[in-house]
C-alpha cells in the first residue's frame, strides 16, 4: 500500500491532467464559435463568480489561463514530492545515495528555499492587489482576474512546503544513514 503522501500527490497530479483535459475542451468550443461567427455562447440573468453575466470567446481564452496556470502550479509541488522532476545536474545520477541527498539538500536549503521566501509575499500582494481593486478583464473576459493570480501564491506555498518537508527528509535520512524513500 501506497504512503498517504503519495497517493495525495497522485489524486493532486490526476486532478491537474482533468484540468489539461478541459483546456482542450475550451480550446475546442472556443474554435466552434469562432467559425460560426459567434463571439458570445451563453448570457445569463445573474453575474456569477468569475464569468460574470455570460461566456464569450474572450471568457473561454480567460478560463485556458486560470486552467493552465492552476494545472502548472498546483502541480509543481507533487511533482517534486514524487521526485519525477526533471533533472539537469549530470554529477547527481552518478552520486551514491547520500551524495544525492547532500546535492538535494544544499539546493533546497541554498537556493529553492531562500528563492520561494523571497517571492511569497509579493506574489500574495499581487493577488491581493487585483482582488482589492476588483481587477477584471477589460475586453469582457473574466471578471475575478484575482482568481487566476492567486494561483502563484498558492502554487509557491504548496512548493515552499514541500522543499521544507524534503529538507527536514532528506537532513533525517543523513543524520541517521537510513536511504529516502517515495513518500
Amino acid at each position: 500500500m501506497q504512503p498517504f503522501g503519495t497517493r495525495l500527490c497522485e489524486q493532486i497530479l490526476n486532478l491537474c491532467g482533468i484540468g489539461l483535459l478541459l483546456i482542450a475542451l475550451v480550446i475546442g468550443l472556443g474554435v466552434l464559435m469562432h467559425l460560426m461567427g459567434w463571439s458570445q455562447l451563453l448570457e445569463f440573468d445573474a453575474s456569477y463568480t468569475l464569468i460574470g453575466r455570460s461566456i464569450t470567446f474572450n471568457t473561454l481564452m480567460g478560463l485556458q489561463i486560470l486552467l493552465f496556470t492552476y494545472a502548472m502550479m498546483v502541480a509543481a509541488a507533487p511533482v517534486l514530492w514524487l521526485d519525477r522532476h526533471v533533472r539537469v545536474d549530470v554529477l547527481h545520477a552518478r552520486l551514491p545515495a547520500r551524495g544525492r541527498l547532500i546535492i538535494d539538500l544544499i539546493g533546497h536549503l541554498f537556493f529553492g528555499i531562500p528563492f520561494l521566501v523571497l517571492l511569497l509575499l509579493p506574489a500574495y500582494r499581487f493577488a491581493e492587489r487585483a482582488y482589492m481593486t476588483g481587477e477584471r478583464s477589460t475586453d469582457g473576459g473574466l471578471i475575478d482576474i484575482y482568481i487566476i493570480k492567486a494561483a502563484l501564491p498558492i502554487g509557491m506555498t504548496l512548493f515552499l512546503a514541500v522543499l521544507i518537508l524534503l529538507t527536514a527528509r532528506h537532513t533525517w535520512c543523513l543524520m541517521t544513514g537510513r536511504r529516502s524513500h517515495a513518500a
